[in-house]
């Protein structure tokens, strides 16, 4: 173990941490790297501290920045966290993990309808929470996806139809900066550290409490409907017009997902079909319901329900890219054949077929934009955008680093540029990435425009004068290499 290591330790058992602080040689440190939802993400720090409240976290940080040419990283979930899959995003090999699991309280104000949430939560425990005061936030969609690395790099939401993204919910924020001072982020108090937290994700600060609007919470009507490899052109078709029509509509949501299985041969074309006010066979999602071959059940149910069971699959070594282009039934279409060809090249190149793979598209049409800008803004731009368009996430999950390296990351990234390539000659490449979905070697922040790139810079050099986030804190995105 190297001087830097046992320094960073021994500092950190004098400050009084050491009941929170776990080692290689502890089970406590195998259980929570064991918890990493992608085997990329289970990297093996010096140490884990887990600070169990605003003030730990304060001492952590004040006592790993003292300690001279200590890196760390910021990990926010107790639980199945490392949902941003490309190693060092979120833990780190040559330095300190420090792991928020332990703080994930959420309480709800009546008088306000404010809701309180601590960054080591999953959106499954907080809509459950909630639900119990009739309550509901615009948050996660995946059970065990946490909330502190969700809202700080965006979050797409159920309802970013009708109140934009996750962050664009938040009114405040509770931040520790570098130096080890709490301050409180909103419209009136640090204004400018308050916008850039939307979307700007670990660049700032480490947020330790977020305080979200709320909404009544009501019945969903939801459910999966699979559909054979036939039904894609009138999948497209519905998509389409789905979108369009979004901005008018603003009552349902859609995941469209493509998945291949090679070891049994299935190919899925899964349709997650969301009504939120639980009105059943809504008009909006009307031409999905009417194509024929499609197999599953729609039920009434609560988001919380509906998060138990929706999980995606985890324990492999993942990597995932995203692509943005605008809405046009041809670009779809050859995002689906370069899906077959990535297919068929797995195949080959790993012959007992014992990989997953998964694209899918959703909506992202302007109206969610002036949503946005309607709160506030954020840091995405996308308020830019003349037409919809279409988000796109694909991801490879392998059973071994080796394999991942040599053939999931070369392939995966080849097939984005194929349909990058595709929409650009047909003008419909809009060059705009959204970082929650981004691997490792995409730019977000530099698809986000110069305005907002400006306002992040400024915004780190003045809350992180000594660039701690940018130097100290090597995994995430970081805005001081956009340039």
């Amino acid at each position: 173990m190297p001087d830097i290591s046992r320094s960073a330790i021994a500092n950190l058992e004098k400050a009084g941490l050491g009941g929170i602080l776990y080692k290689p040689e502890q089970k406590s440190y195998e259980e929570r790297i064991a918890s990493y939802w992608s085997l990329t993400a289970q990297l093996k720090p010096w140490a884990i501290i887990q600070p169990r409240n605003t003030k730990e976290v304060s001492k952590a940080l004040q006592t790993l920045v003292n300690t001279t040419g200590c890196n760390f990283a910021i990990r926010s979930l107790w639980d199945s966290g490392g949902h941003m899959a490309w190693a060092g995003s979120n833990n780190i090999e040559a330095g300190i993990t420090i792991d928020l699991g332990l703080m994930t309280t959420t309480t709800y104000n009546p008088e306000t309808k404010i809701a309180s949430i601590q960054p080591g939560s999953r959106w499954a425990d907080v809509y459950t929470e909630l639900e119990k005061h009739r309550a509901m936030v615009a948050g996660g969609r995946e059970g065990l996806v946490g909330v502190g690395g969700l809202l700080t790099g965006g979050g797409k939401t159920f309802y970013t139809c009708r109140y934009g993204f996750a962050c664009d919910q938040v009114i405040n924020y509770e931040v520790v900066l570098a130096d080890g001072s709490v301050v409180e982020a909103n419209k009136e108090t640090n204004p400018d550290l308050f916008l850039v937290l939307k979307g700007g994700s670990n660049n700032f600060g480490i947020v330790t409490r977020f305080d979200m609007t709320t909404f009544n919470a009501s019945n969903i009507w939801d459910g999966n409907i699979t559909f054979p490899k036939s039904a894609t052109d009138r999948l497209v078709e519905a998509f389409v017009d789905f979108t369009k029509n979004l901005a008018l509509n603003p009552d349902d949501h859609i995941l469209a997902m493509w998945t291949i299985l090679p070891r049994t041969k299935d190919h899925f074309i899964t349709m997650v079909l969301t009504n939120l006010d639980g009105v059943e066979n809504s008009k909006s999602l009307q031409k999905f319901l009417a194509i024929p071959g499609g197999q599953g059940n729609m039920t009434t149910t609560t988001v919380a329900k509906k998060l138990v069971d929706f999980l995606v699959p985890s324990g492999k070594h993942d990597t995932w890219f995203t692509l943005t282009f605008k809405l046009d039934a041809r670009i779809i279409k050859k995002a689906t054949e370069v899906f077959e060809s990535l297919a068929e090249e797995l195949k080959k190149q790993i012959p007992d077929g014992n990989f997953y793979i998964s694209m899918v598209l959703q909506p992202l049409p302007t109206s969610f934009a002036r949503h946005s800008v309607a709160r506030g803004g954020n840091m995405f731009g996308i308020e830019r955008l003349q037409d919809d368009c279409v988000l796109l996430v694909a991801a490879v999950e392998v059973e071994t680093p080796e394999i991942s390296s040599r053939v999931g990351f070369p392939t995966l990234k080849a097939a984005i540029a194929e349909i990058e390539s595709y929409a650009k000659s047909l003008n419909g490449d809009i060059g705009f990435l959204y970082l929650n979905y981004c691997d490792g070697s995409q730019n977000p922040f530099s698809t986000y425009g110069e305005e907002n790139i400006k306002k992040m810079k400024e915004a780190a050099a003045k809350y992180d004068p000594t660039g701690v986030f940018q130097t100290r804190v090597p995994g995430g995105f970081k805005i001081s290499k956009v340039e």
